[in-house]
């Protein structure tokens, strides 16, 4: 009797120990940071003049620049602000993250003010393609 109820309380720590919470990492550091959000904006600079056939809209070029090419260097730098958070914490943060994107469509449009090459034939658009 006594060795079943040992087996049965350690057995009930064991499966207890395995409900904890991972522990979380370390925060970025600040350089960490800083060289996440350079390496995504780098990213979109080297791409904004391959994907934007300046028919389609800005949105839609920023759009298919996060989900495409930049797509890596995005994730990366999400995963530097947010490798210390519990998932919760993360998904509250992804909710209300729109910065990306902004950065994206300011982006389009600072190239388009400065772009001075033709439009593209809107078939020969890569976010036409990727539709």
């Amino acid at each position: 009797m006594c060795l079943k109820k040992t087996i049965g309380i350690t057995a009930l720590l064991l499966a207890m120990a395995g409900c904890n919470t991972p522990p979380r990492l370390p925060p970025a550091s600040e350089a960490e940071q800083t060289a996440s959000i350079e390496k995504f904006i780098a990213c979109l600079d080297k791409n904004v003049s391959k994907m934007d056939d300046r028919v389609s809209d800005a949105a839609t070029i920023a759009s298919a620049l996060l989900e495409g090419p930049c797509a890596a260097a995005n994730a990366a730098s999400k995963e530097t602000y947010t490798r210390d958070m519990t998932e919760r914490e993360r998904i509250a943060f992804e909710a209300n993250a729109t910065a990306p994107f902004q950065v994206a469509l300011d982006m389009v449009i600072r190239h388009r003010k400065g772009a001075r090459a033709p439009a593209r034939v809107p078939a020969e658009a890569p976010a036409k393609q990727m539709q």
